[in-house]
């Protein structure tokens, strides 16, 4: 999560678009980067904040990073047109994978009925791991099956664990209260972005 308060940090006295302007596309503009043919100036300058928007979550170091290997990749027979967005987006996750909790869809996920809906399941950890992994929520019924299966293999650890701790004052190995610990601080985070106060 250190990249979210760097680039938190980075943005206090400049916003998040006009950072990525400055250390992205400005130079690759510069570069000869231009728009294509049958695109229209609005069409283009929309395109250009989506990906201004997209990318926020980038450090300097990784737009810089992605500028040098963006310059090589442009579209057209002069490779002179910006490349897509998919293009751009999948670069940008190769250098440095967006952290979920800057993913508009996940925090509308939880910010919906499924949030509260997940946390009063107690099934609010399994369904954010299932988001690490897959990049989506779990909407199918074998998405849902195993996300349940999961969440009540999970928190019928945790109590055991509790328990031990609660009847000897300790876990019987360091690899539970590790689990413990790594398992309260996501519920706690995630509950937390259900909330609305993020992760």
């Amino acid at each position: 999560m250190s990249s979210a308060v760097t680039t938190d940090a980075m943005t206090t006295d400049e916003g998040k678009r006009a950072r990525v302007r400055r250390l992205l596309i400005h130079p690759l503009a510069a570069d000869g980067f231009r728009k294509r043919v049958k695109t229209s100036d609005e069409d283009h300058r929309n395109f250009l904040d989506r990906v201004a928007d997209s990318l926020a979550y980038m450090t300097d170091d990784g737009l810089r990073a992605l500028r040098r290997s963006l310059a090589t990749k442009g579209d057209g027979s002069s490779r002179d047109f910006w490349p897509s967005y998919a293009c751009i987006i999948g670069l940008a996750e190769a250098f440095e994978p967006r952290p979920l909790e800057h993913a508009p869809e996940l925090l509308r996920w939880f910010a919906s009925r499924a949030g509260p809906a997940a946390l009063e399941a107690g099934r609010h950890v399994a369904e954010y791991e299932f988001w690490k992994k897959h990049k989506r929520p779990p909407v199918m019924p074998g998405d849902k099956a195993r996300v349940a299966e999961v969440a009540a293999k999970w928190n019928d650890k945790a109590e055991r664990i509790r328990d031990v701790i609660r009847r000897r004052g300790r876990a019987n190995f360091d690899d539970d209260l590790q689990w413990l610990d790594w398992y309260e601080k996501t519920w706690t985070d995630v509950e937390a972005l259900i909330d609305g106060g993020g992760a």
